[in-house]
């Protein structure tokens, strides 16, 4: 389509093609026509347009820019009066029009670069108000707004962004032609709940996913004229451009009077729909923001409510409080052997670990009030499984104990704390089911942490109790000391994934052999008590036979849980785990007692004093793990 531009503005003559007009036919041909004599040619009917005049020679000659685009024509007439146009007046024309495409061409792309500046500026402020505080959706609509006004040359400018797209609900803002104080526009915000019936147009951008552009709104049957009447305004043009990505539509932007030109134009179409992606993009990262300062505000509401649950009674605490020193003839008389057993005393436990905490680091070091709440928040963090419960984990701290008793000289006193909390709150929130579960069945728990678990969850909660009020135990420690008790507390609790386990018998085996192995290096040092924390871990299996084999029932009641749960979910569990082959037990335990347990309690008893009664424990209950596998053969 050819339009003529005359006096600033632009006037239809036509369109483009052969048997029309002189212009059209250059366009169309995209090159220059020299006619002598119009009245005598027959290939244009038409003449030149607007005027009717024939008797006149014609020079037309196509702007065609660098980019191969054909931007318009310009037309040379001379009347019958003057000599004809000839070829050197093509020459010189030729080189004008040269210099005018060249220019041309350089503004459109002075104009491309302005304009992406401005759509980089906008998405900066747009990035800035992001990072600088969680913004609002509004706030990111009122920006879009000025910048479609600013960009596009508009009067008026309006927005409908979709909230809940299955029931149609939108919420408007429509540009009241208002400011405030600041001289900013104004923008009514409303929630519609039928676009069509409010506003057509704008309804089928949406529903099209297309532009409407409108050059004359009052010669168009789905403009609402009596709106213009209540607003007192008058619509000459508008522009609607829908708000999506591939797979989202966000809403629409609706612009209203050009205010550079008599309608839209092509060229402010692809500004407005390489504006939109912008819009879109902010509007996406803004809904991402929101609604993870939603989740931010849900998640310190659970923390608040699960803070509130996983604190012990303060009836508990007065009680334990009052009495936290259990009497001498109270303690069991296997309490100082490898062969206690906790489910035996289990109303006792509170007080017996603060007796270890006291015969350790005495009555001053921690904080008496916040040791007893401490410790029965810990008692009420483990879940009552059957094998990976509170019992097991005071056996845990009870087995270090011990070892770091028969071992006194070796560790500081803040390694002896690290260690003793480290095996109480090792295995803390166990839900009985072990690591390969939670990767299995892509668990939120495997998705949190990569590697180790349940270890890192166990870790996790550790530090949870650690930082409520009235249980952070460590509180007399500065910031430096804190931070390498946490870091202590970590690498242990992390030490009992048994997968870690291997590599850690390997380095201490091959340091003893090369005689390398030496307490006062950091690597051996490190190495010695990542296996102290298995063998503490393990250590059910150097006990009574009558002990070992109640804590192996125990064991296998989380197995056949797990397997139970895992074939409901069409996975085949390992046979260890399947009830089906329960009458493996004993050589399943022969194999993990050989493999595992006595290579362990070998290696350690190596670099410390005190380990030995864990090895010959472990021996004898596997010559009785043997009997059995032999008697179900």
């Amino acid at each position: 389509m050819l339009s003529l531009y005359q006096h600033g503005e632009l006037v239809p003559c036509g369109p483009v093609g052969k048997n029309l007009t002189v212009a059209a036919y250059a366009v169309s041909e995209r090159k220059t026509i020299l006619v002598k004599d119009l009245e005598m040619d027959s290939r244009f009917p038409k003449g030149i347009s607007p005027k009717p005049m024939r008797d006149c020679s014609v020079l037309c000659v196509p702007v065609v820019l660098p980019s191969a685009d054909t931007v318009g024509v310009i037309e040379f007439t001379r009347d019958h009066l003057k000599p004809p146009f000839c070829e050197g007046d093509i020459q010189l024309i030729h080189a004008v029009v040269s210099w005018m495409a060249a220019c041309i061409h350089e503004n459109g792309l002075k104009r491309i670069l302005d304009t992406q500046h401005e759509l980089n500026e906008f998405l900066l402020e747009i990035t800035k108000d992001l990072f600088k505080e969680i913004t609002c959706v509004d706030r990111v609509a009122n920006t879009i707004l000025h910048f479609t006004k600013d960009l596009l040359h508009a009067d008026r400018c309006s927005m409908y962004l979709v909230e809940e797209e299955q029931s149609k609900l939108y919420v408007a803002y429509e540009d009241t032609g208002t400011v405030d104080a600041n001289g900013k526009d104004v923008y009514d915000k409303k929630r519609v709940h039928d676009l069509h019936a409010v506003d057509i147009i704008a309804w089928e951008a949406i529903e099209n996913g297309k532009t409407v552009n409108i050059y004359d709104a009052y010669e168009d049957e789905r403009f609402d004229q009596e709106s213009d009447t209540k607003l007192g305004y008058h619509t000459k043009q508008i522009l609607c451009m829908p708000i999506r990505n591939r797979e989202q539509v966000y809403g629409v932007i609706k612009i209203i009077n050009c205010l550079h030109h008599d309608r839209f134009t092509h060229a402010d179409e692809e500004y407005f729909s390489l504006f939109s992606d912008y819009c879109a993009l902010a509007l996406h990262y803004s809904k991402i923001y929101s609604l993870l300062y939603q989740q931010q505000n849900i998640y310190k509401v659970a923390v608040d409510v699960l803070q509130y649950h996983i604190v012990c009674n303060e009836d508990e605490v007065m009680s334990l409080q009052e009495t936290p020193y259990i009497e001498d003839e109270a303690i069991p008389e296997n309490f100082f052997s490898p062969e206690f057993y906790a489910y035996y005393h289990v109303e006792r436990l509170p007080q017996l670990f603060i007796y270890i905490t006291t015969d350790l680091f005495g009555e001053d070091t921690f904080e008496m009030e916040k040791l007893c709440r401490f410790i029965l928040t810990v008692r009420k963090n483990y879940r009552s499984v059957t094998y990976h419960n509170w019992e097991h984990g005071f056996h845990v701290a009870h087995a270090l104990w011990l070892m770091i008793k028969a071992n006194d000289d070796i560790f500081t006193k803040f390694e002896k704390m690290a260690l003793i909390i480290g095996g109480i709150c090792h295995d803390l929130d166990h839900r009985g089911y072990n690591n390969d579960f939670f990767r299995k069945f892509d668990l939120p728990l495997a998705a949190l942490y990569s590697t180790s678990v349940m270890e890192q969850h166990h870790y996790k909660q550790t530090i949870t109790i650690l930082h409520t009020d009235g249980q952070d135990i460590f509180s007399f420690l500065n910031g430096p000391q804190y931070k390498e008790m946490l870091e202590l507390l970590r690498e242990h609790i992390i030490s009992t994934d048994l997968a870690l386990y291997f590599q850690n018998q390997k380095e201490a085996s091959k340091r003893l052999e090369e005689g390398t192995f030496d307490m006062n290096d950091h690597a051996s040092r490190s190495c010695c008590k990542a296996l102290m924390m298995t063998a503490a871990d393990l250590c059910a299996v150097s006990k009574p036979w009558i002990t070992q084999e109640e804590t192996v029932d125990r064991l296998y009641n989380e197995f056949y849980m797990q397997g139970d749960e895992e074939k409901k979910r069409g996975i085949t569990p390992i046979p260890m785990m399947d009830r089906e082959n329960s009458k493996d037990q004993p050589k399943q335990q022969v194999g993990f007692i050989n493999f595992i347990c006595i290579p362990l309690y070998q290696t350690l008893s190596q670099i410390l004093d005190g380990v030995h009664h864990y090895l010959v424990g472990c021996e004898e209950n596997m010559e009785m793990w043997k009997l059995l596998a032999e008697q179900r053969a």
